[in-house]
């Protein structure tokens, strides 16, 4: 096995800023797995490749299928489960302009010691590359302890460019699109009317909920990715929340943008920034929990409906708008000092930075207090200046 180990290095390279996000190459696939999933074999061809997880018992089965094959993909994944003589319900669901197929499943052969429960899905894969299925599975005798995890994992499939930017296929499946909701924003004295989906806030919560339950494993055991595991949950969060604000921030630019060429003409961003900052201070705060097992983020669409925010929410919230802006941003988390910044880079503005890896020279992120108000970027608490206690949280 350790023979085969390094032959699936050559093939599966985890990209080093987001070390549980396994990609290959070949078929152009990625999958943000939760933290400890290990490849235990795989064909040489890539087309068939078995994840175990090396804290719990939970399984991944990734097979790929010839284009030709199949005529769709619920027949790819009908054909998959058949072979382990599985007893499933299957349903349809459009992602990323695909009509793609979600099963549950029980299967007897799976599992040398007993019957396998999970969850598994099929996706088109662009280019005609192949019907990707994927079984995400667990002992039966615990599979209700870990279908947050098996979930999650489904969830987390990337296919394109645009899938790092966009609620997963489960949450697509399980929330899709209702109907517009108007909301209206008030930002530097200025009404900004603007929409999210009547499904939004729920959709995004189904996403905290079942993330922190993900995360919850590792912090409860204090297990050595349990940091890794609490960035993964703010990363999904922000993946999910992406899309959902993208309509929001068009529109915030679009009101704001002569103002900002106003305020600074040589770097209108930093100015916008800056306005968005200032907005997010005059939120009214409030923790959503004080209870170690529920999350106390409020989803994203609830904080641009008026809800409650917390330095994480707040943070997250802005990231994702400038983001979607085409402003290079992140998050900062930190266990020490249990708060939250923004991350914004301008390299010609002065001011407190945390450097983030990026593989090169890494680049020194302005950060952005969204809780204490008046102060500017640039500027943190004087307690909370050791970047050594700061974790990046990003998008890639």
């Amino acid at each position: 096995m350790r023979k085969i180990f390094f032959l699936i290095c050559g093939f599966f390279l985890s990209l080093s800023a987001f070390s549980e996000i396994i990609t290959s190459e070949k078929f152009n696939y990625s999958i943000d797995f939760p933290e400890g999933y290990q490849i235990e074999d795989m064909e040489q061809d890539e087309t068939t490749v078995i994840f175990k997880n090396k804290y719990l018992d939970a399984h991944a089965l990734i097979k790929v299928w010839e284009n030709s094959k199949f005529s769709s993909s619920m027949d790819a994944i009908k054909d998959t489960l058949s072979r382990v003589k599985a007893s499933s319900d299957y349903s349809e669901a459009v992602w990323r302009r695909q009509k793609c197929t979600i099963a549950s499943f029980e299967s007897p052969v799976l599992l040398p010691d007993g019957a396998a429960q999970g969850w598994a899905a099929c996706i088109p894969l662009p280019q005609k590359k192949g019907y990707l299925t994927i079984l995400s599975y667990a002992p039966k005798t615990v599979y209700d302890d870990l279908a947050q995890v098996l979930i999650s994992l489904l969830d987390s499939v990337l296919i394109d460019t645009g899938s790092f930017r966009e609620p997963g296929l489960i949450t697509s499946a399980f929330y899709p699109r209702k109907s517009p909701k108007q909301i209206s924003l008030t930002i530097d004295s200025k009404k900004i009317p603007t929409q999210i989906d009547s499904v939004d806030a729920e959709a995004n919560q189904f996403v905290i909920d079942r993330e922190f339950a993900v995360f919850s494993f590792y912090a409860a055991n204090n297990l050595p990715e349990m940091f890794d595991a609490w960035i993964r949950f703010y990363r999904l969060l922000a993946r999910d929340s992406m899309e959902r604000v993208k309509k929001v921030s068009f529109d915030i630019y679009t009101v704001l943008k002569d103002e900002c060429e106003k305020k600074d003409a040589k770097n209108p961003d930093a100015a916008l920034a800056q306005l968005l900052l200032n907005w997010a201070q005059d939120f009214n705060y409030e923790r959503k929990s004080s209870s170690y097992d529920k999350a106390d983020i409020e989803s994203i669409p609830a904080i641009l409906e008026g809800g409650s925010s917390d330095c994480d929410g707040r943070s997250l919230l802005l990231m994702c708008i400038l983001k979607n802006c085409s402003i290079d941003s992140c998050m900062f988390i930190s266990a020490q000092y249990s708060h939250a910044l923004l991350g914004v880079y301008f390299p010609d503005k002065q001011g407190q930075t945390i450097k983030v890896d990026d593989g090169l020279a890494g680049k020194e992120y302005l950060v952005g207090e969204t809780t204490a108000k008046d102060l500017t970027l640039g500027m943190m608490p004087a307690s909370m200046t050791d970047r050594k206690n700061w974790m990046a949280v990003e998008l890639p």
